[in-house]
């Protein structure tokens, strides 16, 4: 890409006026959810979301995992997009730990169980926790939590005459200073006082947890949306810093590995009651019609070192410049 270096301030932009958004790993936002789906500012979006993809993901190919190729799958995310006229389409990985993939994944549930969240008469967003645990026990306490949660939901149906109409969410979380994890679920349900007998069939199951550790709270449209957002944040909100120009983003591959192949192949969103299950998946080959690209035939090629997709005649798809305002840095451990 000799050309992109010597005219790098000259190269052409597919479109123009970009507000600045940061797009930070702990707060993703929603993507084709938005009102700007038909643009490139999605694209832009996207590109950012890709950049910082590509570099948690050569970190993690480095660990010898059993999730290796899989890595390797979302380093092709999206590499390249055919452009035919104004219809772009490209293929998507559809792994959790893809930044892109999460993006559209989130927007998708949001468009699909919001209206039926805001249905609920009495929505409450209900935490079930367990106490902290080591890595290699991370796999078998998820599978005892969920087989744990159907049983009390069982005996809801069952003895008590009444279902929990909700959609929980399987997450977990790494401290860093004990080096454990904290597996959990999130729940909306419809009903306070459901909520209340959830916790207390809960903590009957785990008496090492607390009460004090669950919650249970009113559910607003914010929290509904939330439920929705990853299942395990790749860092968090005081590990993100500024540096001169640069945000600086630190994550750990080998907690963030952890989680993953614990969560590998599993459920993560489950439906109850009358809320509908919808599948996690996005779609591997997406096509849009985007309003202010130019009409053409080209292939574009992802370049990292530029953060964009690129075309033969080295101009740029996006106005996206992660590449000079983001900085990942890996802890080890």
């Amino acid at each position: 890409m000799t050309n992109l270096v010597q005219n790098k301030t000259k190269i052409n932009i597919r479109h123009e006026n970009f507000p600045p958004a940061l797009d930070k790993l702990a707060q993703p936002c929603t993507d084709s959810f938005q009102s700007d789906k038909n643009t490139l500012k999605t694209y832009e979006k996207r590109a950012r979301s890709k950049y910082l993809s590509n570099g948690l993901v050569l970190a993690l190919t480095k660990l010898d995992s059993p999730l290796n190729k899989s890595y390797w799958n979302t380093w092709h995310c999206s590499k390249v997009i055919l452009q035919d006229g104004k219809k772009l389409t490209t293929t998507y990985c559809n792994n959790r730990w893809c930044v892109q993939c999460n993006r559209i994944r989130t927007a998708k549930l949001i468009k699909a169980y919001l209206p039926e969240l805001e249905k609920m008469e009495d929505p409450q967003f209900v935490t079930l926790t367990i106490p902290n645990i080591p890595g290699e026990k991370l796999k078998t306490a998820m599978d005892a939590m969920v087989r744990d949660f159907i049983r009390i939901k069982n005996l809801f149906t069952h003895r008590r005459s009444f279902r929990i109409n909700g959609v929980r969410k399987l997450e977990c979380t790494h401290n860093k200073a004990t080096n454990e994890f904290h597996p959990h679920f999130h729940i909306v349900l419809d009903g306070e006082q459901t909520g209340e007998e959830l916790i207390n069939e809960w903590l009957r199951r785990y008496p090492g947890a607390t009460r004090e550790a669950q919650d249970i709270r009113p559910a607003d449209l914010n929290s509904m949306k939330e439920l929705f957002k990853y299942a395990t944040k790749l860092t968090t909100k005081n590990l993100i810093t500024k540096e001169n120009d640069k945000t600086v983003i630190e994550v750990n591959p080998k907690a963030l590995d952890t989680i993953f192949r614990a969560m590998y192949k599993r459920r993560i969103f489950q439906s109850m009651g009358w809320i509908k299950q919808v599948s996690e998946d996005i779609e591997d080959i997406d096509s849009q019609i985007i309003e202010d690209v130019k009409e053409d035939t080209e292939v574009w090629t992802w370049e990292q070192e530029y953060s964009n997709w690129v075309s033969s005649s080295g101009e740029l798809l996006t106005g996206c410049d992660a590449y000079q305002k983001y900085e990942l840095r890996f802890q080890s451990g």
